[in-house]
């Protein structure tokens, strides 16, 4: 049962660094004088002038932000964001904790938009969405991680690039760019075939490159296949180079790009012509890839010991059991009117930032 409830959460998507729900207990019990309802009660002074006004810099409040354990699971990891104040926190601690957690709600429920298209339209290299529906997070199917493969060789990495190029194809044939091709956001399945997953940055063709001024998807102004085949170039670069890539820009607004080495001259080819735009399409830069390998077209799917249906009754009575156990699935989870009313404190309109429409 342990390692059943270790399983589950380990399928929550918010991997804790986008651990938006977490409590704001201490928060609304000694910043404010009560909660009632959804309503926060004024503060004695407009919280944005306690920001201003205040003699703590940023970087001084990450250290005031405390972790809210959960208990009967294990955490996997801790981001920079959805962490509780502590009862030392400053006014700009305070802050920052509730912009985060506003942000990071909009980027999870932007998230949830983007995999619900995606479980209507699936793709084999693209990850199994469990459930998008719970309030806790996003339950995914279990991959592997790169770090945890045996030494590879470079055919092997070339049917990677592959995999995930027909998963870039078929998201941008929906309209969508990936917005986030680098190697941690690559998965495997158990028969060593490559996945594509985090959308968390995903947007519609046109929308303002989130990169920038980080050279992750190129210098365009907005994103389109060109930004994610360009960061697929510097993936390839680095998966194969063992170093990321060093680019900039120089005085005539070029980009200046590193030589590139990786002991094929075709995959050579592929990272330049993609840094460069010089491929029409996903799918060009596709045919060009599998020029590399004996290997051309789709790859089998893997079959999985457990289908999507029986993992969503899992996670089900995972979560019956939690909520018979402790009373809730995760403690002080916050609600999206909970949410909507720390964004009104300060006086955000999170839904303006909004990528993707429910």
């Amino acid at each position: 049962m342990i390692r059943f409830a270790a399983f589950c959460w380990s399928l929550i998507y918010s991997s804790v660094y986008r651990a938006t729900f977490y409590s704001i207990e201490w928060y609304r019990r000694t910043v404010f004088k009560k909660f009632k309802g959804d309503q926060l009660v004024d503060m004695k002074k407009d919280p944005a002038q306690l920001v201003q006004n205040s003699i703590y810099i940023s970087g001084l409040a990450d250290k005031m932000l405390t972790v809210q354990h959960q208990t009967g699971l294990e955490i996997v990891g801790v981001g920079a964001a959805g962490q509780p104040p502590s009862n030392k926190a400053t006014p700009r601690a305070l802050w920052d904790y509730a912009s985060e957690t506003v942000f990071h709600f909009g980027i999870l429920k932007d998230e949830r938009a983007i995999l619900k298209l995606l479980a209507d339209h699936p793709h084999p290299n693209i990850i199994d969405v469990i459930d998008v529906t719970q309030p806790e997070g996003i339950y995914l199917r279990k991959y592997r991680q790169l770090s945890e493969l045996t030494s590879t060789s470079q055919i092997d990495r070339i049917l990677w690039y592959q995999d995930v190029l027909r998963a870039l194809a078929h998201l941008h044939g929906l309209g969508v760019a990936h917005s986030d091709i680098r190697k941690d956001n690559i998965l495997f399945d158990s028969g060593g075939q490559a996945l594509l997953s985090d959308f968390g940055a995903s947007c519609p063709f046109g929308y303002p490159n989130p990169s920038l001024p980080v050279l992750s998807n190129g210098h365009s102004e907005t994103v389109s296949d060109a930004t994610d085949m360009f960061a697929m170039a510097s993936m390839i670069y680095e998966l194969e180079c063992k170093v990321r890539p060093e680019i900039s820009i120089n005085s005539a607004n070029n980009l200046c790009f590193p030589a590139i080495q990786t002991g094929n001259n075709d995959l050579d080819s592929l990272i330049e012509n993609a840094w460069k735009s010089n491929f029409d399409s996903t799918l060009d830069m596709l045919r060009h890839a599998e020029r590399l390998s004996f290997s051309e077209g789709n790859r089998e799917p893997t079959c999985h010991p457990e289908s999507k249906k029986e993992l969503h009754e899992r996670v089900l009575s995972w979560r019956s059991e939690r909520i018979n156990k402790y009373g809730c699935v995760v403690f002080s989870l916050q609600t999206e009117s909970q949410i909507h009313t720390l964004a009104e404190r300060y006086g955000w309109q999170p839904e303006e930032e909004r990528r993707f429409s429910s």
